[in-house]
């Protein structure tokens, strides 16, 4: 220890001092900050983690018609029985409130619980009507549905509103 210390001296250590205060705030805001975040890693996101995976159930599934939409129909003994769809719905379906759906997915389609069977149809929108493939939801039938870009383009909607259309089968 050195009792007698030159002001060049001591304008050094304050630096050095200066210095390594400045380097451990940096240290200790990062430690925090990676600390955050691996926490976050632990929240669910809705995203496919493995605490919200898809079960096997679901993967499996066929995507053409649900199984109870199935009908058995009647067979001679001996020969295999093969289920039938449900045929489609056919008149006025009902009014039902639609918004934008995927603009990715391409097409004229309106996504919605009117329908129990995938299916042709129409909506009309303000005096002006256009084909559409029918898409089943889950939903009552007075949740809304889900309409494509090329289908409010056809009926000439606001893209950015919530449109009331009747839907015909």
């Amino acid at each position: 220890m050195r009792l007698c210390q030159g002001k060049r001296e001591r304008a050094i250590e304050a630096d050095a001092c200066a210095s390594y205060d400045k380097n451990m705030k940096h240290i200790i805001v990062m430690s925090v900050i990676g600390a955050s975040l691996a926490g976050c890693a632990n929240l669910n996101f809705g995203g496919l983690s493995a605490g919200n995976a898809i079960p096997e159930a679901v993967i499996g599934a066929s995507l053409g018609v649900a199984s109870s939409e199935l009908r058995p129909i009647s067979r001679r003994e001996g020969t295999p029985s093969v289920a039938q769809p449900v045929a489609g719905q056919s008149g006025s379906l009902g009014v039902t409130v639609a918004s934008l759906g995927t603009p990715s997915q391409t097409g004229l389609w309106l996504k919605t619980p009117l329908v129990k069977a995938q299916q042709a149809g129409s909506v009309a929108y303000n005096r002006k009507t256009t084909r559409v493939l029918l898409i089943p939801i889950v939903g009552e039938a007075t949740a809304g549905s889900r309409m494509s870009l090329q289908a409010f383009q056809a009926l000439g909607a606001p893209l950015a509103d919530l449109v009331s259309v009747e839907v015909t089968g």
